[in-house]
């Protein structure tokens, strides 16, 4: 994953992206990747180093309440 984005760990990144094609499925027409990880708004959708599936329905969160 190359977005050239600043300040967040790689562990972050990798959140965003689960979260992004949850939500979008990977669709870049409705909004990029670099664009939600941009406009990304924490009160809407949790913390993004914030792993829990009452948050976050992404698959590294179901994965953290299984272990």
């Amino acid at each position: 994953m190359n977005m050239k984005i600043k300040n967040i760990t790689e562990e972050e990144a990798n959140h965003y992206w689960m979260k992004w094609l949850y939500y979008y499925g990977g669709a870049s027409d409705v909004v990029s990747l670099q664009e939600y990880v941009e406009n990304y708004d924490s009160d809407d959708y949790g913390d993004i180093d914030k792993y829990d599936s009452s948050v976050c329905p992404c698959v590294m969160c179901f994965e953290e309440d299984i272990e």
